[in-house]
């Protein structure tokens, strides 16, 4: 890619139209997307003039969100038209999704009646369903068509678009999907055999509300390359194929791990570092109040117990929290990928409880034995200053036995309480429409933070004061 880049760069500085024009032409689409990317803005435009519909159109597609909206921004509405017919309505509908209404109205005029009238149906559905991803282009048949009578039909799409044919669907007369009948099929049979005998025994389909996470996991669980989607009434709308599959694949992982991290995919919509700064910061501000609600316990304890003690108690909140955070974190992914693969444990929330709070409680238990051992051994052997009831770092009459205790038990407590939220968030987000991926990352090591401070007070402060 690196001698790609010096080529382009060598012919932008020549000016040459005609060199550009065939260097692109032994390009793929998605090799003249990584240059359109790495060009200078000023040269877009230009180079853009110098391709072909087909492949403006592709390359386009295939661009960063980000390059995307500038480059259509300084465009045209009658000139976006033009690029978007190129495209399949699904595709056209992804682009235009991310104007703004006003903008994306006055390109849809500009398209032709019958792509316009595709893209207008597809528009009424959330772009996460799968009534949002489907492609309108299929091969539908009458269920009394024989093989001929299907191929032939296959032929006369072909010649209008491109059109790639995994399956021939069957439907009646009324347009309720009967049955599908895979391409290779068709390839092999007697040309007079009806298409009932060759329809697949098992029928998959999609409704068109179904969200596109649920889509993906059909896939994955029947092993299909094309999916119907169908309405309430069974009338087949459209299909959607295995590449729109890897696409959402693609998405909802990665909103997945934006969402762990604290962020989202809105971040990489600009260039603006202000507007990735505002989009961090709505993570960040809950986190920051959770912090000091953590800090204010802490405070509203050091009040009711001995200012030697109190400064004996803080170091050893550290390791508390981080471990019930680290917990936490730990059930709550699992549970989130279970839920985004489909798997059966997270489809039944006892089935998941009763195997990740036991894993939490041998961890937390082996934590906490640990823990009382390591802060007996750390305080005896003379770590704080002045240690030992004669010393003047600790109070008089102070138990080292004591004190381990309550590290020991407030960190088994604490990694069984994080363990908890980190299993229920999940599935208390997804029951109210929120993404379960949110109750990972900064939300629930930000929560860890308060319920270890109290825990672990309340503990120090019933066993040593």
């Amino acid at each position: 890619m690196a001698e790609l880049l010096a080529r382009l760069h060598q012919l932008l500085e020549q000016s040459d139209d005609e060199l550009l024009r065939g260097f692109f032409a032994d390009l793929h689409v998605a090799d003249v997307a990584d240059c359109l990317e790495a060009m200078p803005e000023e040269e877009r435009s230009r180079v853009l003039f110098l391709l072909p519909p087909r492949t403006v159109a592709e390359a386009i597609d295939l661009l960063e969100e980000a390059v995307r909206s500038d480059l259509l921004d300084g465009m045209p509405s009658d000139e976006v038209s033009k690029v978007l017919k190129e495209l399949p309505a699904d595709d056209a509908v992804d682009v235009l999704d991310e104007m703004d209404d006003d903008r994306a109205d006055s390109v849809v005029e500009h398209l032709p009646p019958k792509q316009r009238a595709a893209v207008e149906m597809l528009r009424q559905f959330d772009e996460d369903t799968a009534g949002g991803i489907m492609n309108t282009d299929f091969v539908s048949v009458p269920a009394t068509a024989t093989a001929a009578d299907a191929i032939a039909r296959i032929r006369k799409l072909s010649e209008d678009r491109r059109l790639e044919v995994y399956y021939v669907y069957c439907v009646d007369e009324d347009g309720t999907l009967i049955g599908v009948v895979p391409s290779m099929r068709l390839l092999t049979a007697p040309a007079e055999l009806p298409l009932e005998k060759l329809m697949l025994d098992e029928l998959f389909t999609a409704h068109v509300e179904d969200d596109q996470e649920e889509v993906k996991n059909k896939f994955e669980k029947y092993d299909v390359v094309a999916l119907p989607v169908t309405d309430a009434d069974q009338a087949m709308l459209g299909v959607i194929t295995h590449d729109d599959v890897l696409e959402v694949a693609e998405e909802e992982a990665e909103e997945d791990i934006l969402h762990m991290a604290g962020t989202d995919a809105e971040e990489f919509a600009s260039h603006s570092i202000l507007r990735a700064a505002s989009v961090r910061a709505r993570w960040l501000l809950p986190c920051l109040i959770g912090t000091f609600a953590a800090s204010m316990i802490a405070i509203y304890f050091e009040g009711h117990m001995d200012q030697k003690l109190f400064s004996l108690l803080i170091p050893f909140l550290i390791p508390i929290a981080a471990m019930g955070g680290n917990a936490g974190v730990q059930i709550s992914t699992v549970i989130v990928r279970a839920l985004a693969t489909g798997d059966v444990m997270a489809s039944k929330f006892k089935r998941a409880a009763y195997r990740e709070l036991r894993i939490a409680a041998v961890l937390g238990i082996g934590a906490g034995i640990f823990s009382t051992c390591a802060v007996y051994f750390v305080v005896n052997n003379g770590v704080f200053s002045g240690h030992g009831e004669a010393g003047t770092g600790v109070p008089v009459g102070f138990s080292v036995f004591r004190l381990a205790m309550s590290v020991g038990i407030a960190m088994s407590v604490a990694i069984g309480l994080s363990g908890t939220l980190g299993l229920t968030l999940p599935y208390l987000f997804r029951r109210v429409g929120i993404d379960p991926a949110i109750a990972t990352g900064p939300l629930i090591t930000t929560a860890n933070d308060a319920v270890s401070a109290c825990v672990y007070l309340s503990i120090a402060t019933a066993l040593l004061v």
